[in-house]
């Protein structure tokens, strides 16, 4: 594999606001918009960047979305530096707009109906294990977190991609919607992430996840008494306990979501608030 110029029009990284590199000619760099700031970080894809891996004889592939540096804006590591790694693929929808009402009506989930992340096939390289964690040292530059997100990752996340990124001192999350058990997609899990997040899109009993770190459920529509058993299933941490977050659905039904959050924690105290702290900072 080898870097490619990033001549895509944004910066996979940069140190202030990201600044369009296809500004009218002639012209000096605008002042930035105080109203309407463009984010700091920007969610990137490969093709400009990156050439597919050269793959050898039985040596699987990866197909990656998009990779780009950023914070984490959620849950407890919230304002953690990160390189986020989007899979493509999911188990709920397959993207395509044409899809979301069918999709919807055969998983039985809501997120079909809703969902504007971009995980489909286009756009996208397939990459081996060692080159897919190279990328992520070289995009990170000093991020030694990763958080492979998707779409759904653990359909194609596996124990080969975790140890080659762990071989690079690369700390592995993921943020999975437990549908699919560690022990599947990893082996074992012991050989899956060092970290794992769910936020479930189906009935508690059709989750297949063994344990998580963190489980965030998605109000109004997914409620704590829904997920009693899946919430035994996060691992206790020594200072801040099971972590249990109710986050506020975005969009036109923000504020009814979030009233609905904040009684929902004081009401049963185990459950915390989590806010969208990304957005808030202008950075996807």
């Amino acid at each position: 594999m080898r870097m490619q110029n990033d001549d895509s029009g944004w910066g996979t990284r940069d140190s202030g606001r990201a600044v369009p590199d296809h500004a009218e000619p002639g012209t000096s760099n605008p002042e930035p918009d105080t109203q309407n700031p463009e984010p700091r970080t920007r969610e990137a894809g490969l093709a400009e960047r990156l050439a597919e891996s050269d793959r050898q004889p039985g040596e699987r592939l990866y197909r990656v979305k998009a990779m780009w540096t950023t914070l984490q804006g959620e849950g407890f590591w919230a304002g953690r530096p990160a390189v986020f790694v989007r899979l493509v693929a999911c188990n709920m929808w397959t993207g395509y707009e044409k899809d979301r009402q069918r999709d919807a009506a055969r998983t039985g989930a809501d997120c079909p109906l809703w969902c504007d992340t971009q995980f489909t096939k286009e756009g996208s390289l397939r990459l081996t294990a060692y080159d897919l964690a190279d990328a992520v040292v070289e995009t990170g530059a000093g991020v030694r977190f990763c958080v492979l997100t998707g779409g759904e990752p653990l359909l194609q996340a596996d124990a080969a991609l975790v140890a080659a990124l762990r071989q690079r001192g690369v700390t592995v999350a993921c943020e999975t919607n437990g549908t699919i058990a560690l022990a599947d997609a990893f082996g074992s899990v012991e050989a899956g992430p060092d970290w794992v997040v769910c936020s479930p899109k189906l009935p508690e009993a059709q989750l297949k996840l063994e344990v998580c770190d963190e489980l965030k459920l998605v109000v109004p529509d997914y409620r704590p008494e829904a997920y009693g058993a899946m919430a035994e299933r996060v691992r206790p941490h020594a200072e801040a306990g099971r972590l249990l977050w109710l986050q506020p659905e975005d969009g036109p039904r923000f504020q009814e979501a979030a009233r609905l959050a904040v009684d929902l924690a004081l009401s049963d105290p185990r459950w915390r608030v989590s806010v969208q702290g990304h957005k808030a900072l202008g950075v996807d």
